[in-house]
């Protein structure tokens, strides 16, 4: 969580606790403190299966604790407990052993070894059964490292697989988490929904259940979290006093992330008021309480606000000497490995549910085959109850091929998908930062003494630079937006238009018509690709000034019409000679659909058909 604002005399306060913590070291938490001694007392008592499971319960949670803290002792207690799970044959402790596994690699930003700890000590936790408090919390952790890993809704879903088990508790711990996430969700920019009416919602909940909660996290969090959310309403006040107590307590239980997160929100506000070299002070401080913290992901973000601030004080060399710090730790968590272990165990999830339907297939047709028997023998009317057995064991073989294409068509779609999602990754995280470096780098050349021809030389390679750096940004984006997967074709395309109405040269348009439902995934990304390639070509080639895409859903077919006023091409030559126009045709076939091509001076028309069947609507989380 990231507190924003700070105003008044709650200001002053806050900034006097945070001189306090950065003049003081932390002394230890006295949570894990209560932990330390409870061990001790366990391993006087005298050997017992119930005295064996506490220990191993109280030591995994000590282990946890010491990590969060980021504690030197904590691999050692991280041994000691793997060898007292090997010692105590208690089912549950190989789950509770396995998710501080993770939390080992997930404070470090080890993202894919830490998904596969928790994937694990989720399997684990299933098979020994009982109370579902520490499944449940092993759920949370994997969720929240999708969300590090850019998948918010994958997140989600785990989170509502996790949510019924979390209101059985008595423990709120695990539901104070869940409607946390809900909250910030709902509240922050980078997830593109900033309802902060929802967001309060769901902090307010979260603020009724730490009674029954033991996190000493949430406590210092939530009224953290509700201070942002009322500043961005406009009760400064209730602000100020929220922050005041998550300032509180946090330097009584050494929470250093909300620290770090404070010291961000006091730059936000200098920014805001154009004292940069305050801001970076800010910024620095809480790089420091974010190194501190040793979550990897936390020195990440706050090595990321650093450039972001030297960037806007117009000091380019230490921007982008914090930049390349960021994307070393940022290619240190391989965010996109996580990405696929994920990707992989969801189609081993789905290979072994089809095998399960395949054999539940077998056994019916071996039921259905053994009863035709008897009757056959009982009822001596053995050649036409053949030919009707025959005809509908062939009826069900033409399903099951129907079914199987369907099912290799949907995973060549994912396939599609996830190459898509590489690629932009790729000019996105790494093209696109190669060039944005070059970019300031070039802007940071003085130019004085230079001859006037040399000066226009720079000028117009900045130029191209920036052009560059433009297009790999809109490829990026496109080629597989987060609308097309959750939403589907109409929200995707309609999305398309509004970022192309910022474009000077061609005014773009939107209509559609008809029911709104969601097409198969490849009728969608096929004529999302199409809908592309007819914008390129515009933009690029029509000297166009205005241009309409429409998309109509008819009961059978879905047709799509783009349509500008350009200068218009020969239609006959360019269709046989046209690379892009070829890939349109290839699309459009492999779609079993039809398309046309009308063009003259002033008006060009691309008409797309596609028939389609119909797939019910999926519901995306908003």
């Amino acid at each position: 969580m990231v507190i924003r604002k700070k105003t008044g005399l709650g200001l002053a306060f806050s900034l006097a606790v945070l001189l306090f913590l950065g003049k003081t070291a932390f002394a230890q938490n006295p949570a894990i403190d209560s932990l330390i001694t409870k061990q001790r007392t366990l391993k006087q008592q005298k050997p017992s299966p119930g005295r064996d499971t506490l220990l191993v319960a109280n030591l995994n949670l000590l282990t946890e604790r010491l990590f969060n803290q980021n504690d030197s002792q904590a691999p050692a207690y991280l041994d000691s407990l793997r060898r007292l799970t090997a010692t105590v044959k208690w089912p549950k402790g190989e789950g509770l052993y396995l998710r501080a596994l993770g939390k080992s690699y997930d404070v470090k930003g080890k993202y894919t070894e830490a998904f596969n700890a928790y994937t694990k000590a989720i399997a684990a936790l299933q098979r020994a059964g009982g109370d579902p408090y520490d499944l449940t919390y092993t759920y949370v952790l994997a969720a929240f490292v999708l969300n590090n890993n850019g998948m918010p809704q994958r997140c989600i879903e785990y989170l509502q697989k996790a949510r019924p088990l979390a209101e059985k508790n008595e423990n709120t711990n695990n539901l104070c988490w869940i409607l946390d996430y809900l909250g910030d969700y709902n509240y922050y920019d980078s997830f593109g929904v900033k309802n902060y009416r929802k967001a309060l919602g769901y902090y307010k909940q979260v603020e009724a259940l730490p009674p029954r909660a033991t996190s000493h996290n949430l406590k210092a969090d939530n009224p953290h979290c509700l201070a942002n959310v009322y500043y961005k309403l406009g009760y400064e006040k209730l602000a100020d006093q929220n922050r005041d107590k998550a300032l509180e307590i946090a330097r009584r239980y050494n929470n250093r992330v909300v620290t770090f997160a404070i010291y961000a929100d006091l730059a936000d506000i200098a920014e805001e008021k154009g004292q940069y070299e305050q801001a970076i002070d800010y910024r620095q401080k809480s790089l420091e309480f974010a190194t501190a913290s040793g979550w990897r992901e936390m020195q990440s973000r706050a090595e990321n606000y650093l450039y972001q601030a030297y960037k806007k004080a117009g000091d380019y060399k230490s921007a982008l000497n914090y930049l390349e710090i960021h994307r070393a730790h940022e290619d240190s968590m391989q965010r996109y490995q996580v990405q696929q272990k994920y990707d992989e165990l969801q189609a081993s999830y789905d290979a072994k549910k089809r095998e399960t339907q395949i054999k539940e297939l077998e056994n019916k047709s071996l039921t259905q085959a053994r009863n035709f028997l008897m009757i056959l023998l009982l009822s001596g009317i053995g050649i036409m109850a053949y030919i009707v057995w025959t005809n509908r064991r062939l009826k069900d073989k033409n399903q099951q091929l129907v079914t199987k294409n369907r099912e290799i068509g949907e995973a060549l779609a994912r396939g599609q998908t996830m190459e898509r999602k590489r690629v932009a990754s790729e000019l996105h995280d790494n093209l696109n930062t190669k060039v944005a470096a070059v970019r300031w780098r070039l802007e940071a050349l003085s130019g004085q003494g230079w001859q006037q021809y040399d000066q226009k030389i720079i000028s117009d390679v900045l130029e191209m630079v920036n052009d560059v750096y433009g297009d790999i940004r809109l490829i990026s984006h496109n080629l597989v937006p987060e609308e097309l997967e959750t939403k589907g074709l109409r929200v995707a395309v309609q999305t398309l238009v509004g970022k192309l109405k910022g474009n000077d040269m061609v005014g773009f348009s939107f209509v559609f018509e008809g029911p709104d439902r969601r097409l198969s995934t490849p009728v969608e990304y096929q004529l999302y690709t199409i809908v592309l390639e007819l914008v390129n070509n515009i933009i690029k080639h029509a000297e166009a000034r205005h241009a309409w895409i429409s998309l109509t859903y008819q009961s059978d077919r879905v047709v799509l019409t783009v349509t500008d006023d350009g200068v218009g091409f020969n239609s006959l030559k360019t269709k046989a000679n046209g690379v892009g126009l070829r890939n349109i045709q290839t699309r459009v076939e492999q779609l079993k659909g039809t398309w046309q091509v009308e063009s003259m001076p002033q008006h060009t028309r691309i008409t797309v058909e596609i028939p389609i069947e119909e797939v019910p609507v999926t519901e995306s989380y908003t």
